[in-house]
């Protein structure tokens, strides 16, 4: 949901007009961020708080050169979740994976011993290594053959010789 979507939800709940709802979002978000630049604390109940934490100056490397860059200290926001924030969030994502899972695919049928593997469901078969060691382990019969590589030179010496065109084919008419 971007900004004009939380608008138009907003005007929707409100019963009132768009531009209305867009005045008071507007005046919402810039009264928290008003606040919390002056090192307020804005806490809205079951929502969650605003802040402004500090960060300390440290030493990063540039990634592209790897020369060392001092990085100075900073202010920076901060919001914490409230409760009631994480338990809506929590509730929505326990009812998404049921109703994502069809009800005639769970099975309600006992599944006799034997026919699960050792380990249970988490058991899975190991996949062969790649790498060095794993060609080494190979045996010279079962390795595959590898196809001729085809680069440039190989094309050229496999095709016919090309028609010369331009400066090329006036040199050999000329028998330079």
């Amino acid at each position: 949901m971007n900004r004009s979507e939380l608008v138009k939800a907003v005007a929707e709940r409100a019963g009132g007009e768009e531009a209305v709802a867009r005045r008071h979002v507007d005046a919402l978000f810039e009264a928290v961020m008003e606040a919390v630049s002056a090192g307020e604390r804005v806490v809205v109940t079951g929502f969650g708080a605003f802040d402004r934490s500090s960060r300390p100056a440290r030493s990063a490397r540039n990634p592209r050169t790897g020369a060392p860059v001092e990085v100075p200290a900073a202010l920076v926001p901060t919001f914490r979740f409230g409760q009631t924030f994480r338990n809506r969030v929590a509730q929505s994502a326990d009812a998404a994976p049921a109703e994502a899972v069809p009800t005639e695919a769970v099975s309600t049928e006992a599944v006799p011993a034997d026919a699960v593997p050792a380990g249970g469901a988490a058991a899975r078969t190991k996949k062969p290594k790649k790498g060095k060691k794993a060609a080494a382990k190979k045996t010279p019969d079962k390795a595959p053959e590898k196809a001729p590589k085809k680069g440039k030179k190989a094309v050229a010496a496999d095709s016919a010789p090309k028609k010369k065109s331009g400066k090329a084919k006036a040199r050999t008419k000329s028998g330079k």
